[in-house]
């Protein structure tokens, strides 16, 4: 059913605006998710659209996927021009495409008490609003990663559809047109999946508001403005928010499938190893059948795993393989390997077999 069957006017004004009278939007992401093009759909179908004027950029690093992302969408009236392209640091609406983001310090920082955050998410709103800590404001959450998944497209899609929804003055037949525009000249076939996924991560979302009652304390958004020069400069060398290989987790990267290990399959030729860009795989040195010490593969560390499953397309004897995983998985510094126990040779974090139930789809739940 499309999302704009009940038809219902949309002005172009605004529900809220900062002091420079602008409704300001933020899209935390990690590359390879859409966010960059979600803002860009967004802007293009409220500025064209309904004949806002706004602005949309994003920031990002060189090697985009799997590396944190940022997308700005500004919005004011028609009767205002956007001078400015400073990123957004107070949103009226936030959106984060993928929970584990949740975890980096200052993801939620800068909310006002009545803004909306809409999260990428399979947790009910009041388990999504404890992970987010949320003082107060709207949370609408959807599951568009399985949406997208069962759709066969990206989950930035379903994200429109869901914020479009949050936002309430957004109207999604122009979003509609954006989304429609973007994918006929070269990819044709997938302008009616992407349009399902859209109305779908419109007609799932589920929001609610949460008025302040002192579970959770704002977090404000402060930016080092020095007054004393060398006096009040902070301690160099700090880092607050590492980058480094040992902190990284790539796992929000992956769009539903991962590369699944079996062992009883593997001919330790190294393949995957050297085609891996991310060099998640891990071996051990034990004692082959014939007694003799020799490196054997453990399997994927799929913290760093970005899912982009070459390993898969070169392993010779698909020792790996592509499958599906849940959105809830929560991947450590540890080796995961998910999958039938009788295909794996996993250990826990204490040396005791992992134990398994098979679920529905091609899903394997780890049970202890």
């Amino acid at each position: 059913m499309p999302a704009t069957k009940k038809k219902q006017p949309f002005a172009a004004v605004l529900p809220h605006s900062n002091e420079l009278g602008f409704f300001e939007m933020r899209f935390d992401s990690v590359g390879g998710l859409g966010a960059n093009l979600a803002g860009q759909l967004l802007a293009q179908a409220a500025i064209l659209g309904q004949g806002l004027n706004g602005a949309h950029f994003s920031s990002y690093g060189s090697e985009k996927k799997g590396s944190p992302v940022k997308s700005f969408v500004r919005l004011c009236g028609p009767d205002r021009e956007v001078r400015t392209n400073s990123p957004v640091e107070r949103p009226h609406l936030l959106a984060v495409f993928h929970s584990c983001l949740l975890k980096i310090p200052g993801t939620c920082a800068g909310l006002y008490p009545d803004s909306v955050l809409v999260l990428n998410a399979p947790d009910s709103l009041d388990a999504a609003r404890e992970r987010a800590r949320l003082p107060s404001g709207t949370l609408c959450v959807v599951n568009a990663l399985n949406i997208a998944v069962e759709e066969k497209t990206r989950l930035n899609t379903a994200m429109l559809g869901a914020i479009v929804k949050a936002s309430r003055f957004i109207d999604p037949e122009p979003v509609r047109r954006a989304i429609a525009a973007s994918f006929e000249d070269r990819y044709p076939h997938m302008v009616k999946p992407n349009l399902k996924t859209f109305d779908r991560g419109y007609l799932e979302a589920e929001s609610r508001e949460f008025p302040f009652d002192g579970r959770f304390q704002p977090v404000p958004f402060s930016r080092y403005e020095p007054e004393l020069g060398y006096a009040n400069a902070p301690i160099g060398g700090i880092i607050p928010n590492p980058g480094n290989t040992a902190a990284k987790d790539l796992s929000a990267s992956r769009q539903g499938i991962f590369p699944l290990y079996h062992r009883d399959r593997c001919i330790d030729c190294g393949l995957c190893s050297m085609t891996c860009p991310d060099y998640v795989f891990v071996w051990d040195r034990r004692v082959d059948d014939n007694g003799k010490a020799t490196q054997v593969l453990r399997g994927p560390n799929l913290q760093y795993c970005k899912g982009c499953l070459k390993c898969v397309e070169i392993c010779p004897v698909e020792a790996l393989t592509e499958e599906c995983e849940r959105p809830e998985f929560v991947f450590t510094g540890d080796v995961q390997l998910w999958g039938p126990p009788d295909a794996l040779n996993t250990m826990g974090r204490e040396g005791d077999p992992a134990k398994w139930e098979p679920q529905e789809g091609n899903y394997w739940t780890r049970v202890g």
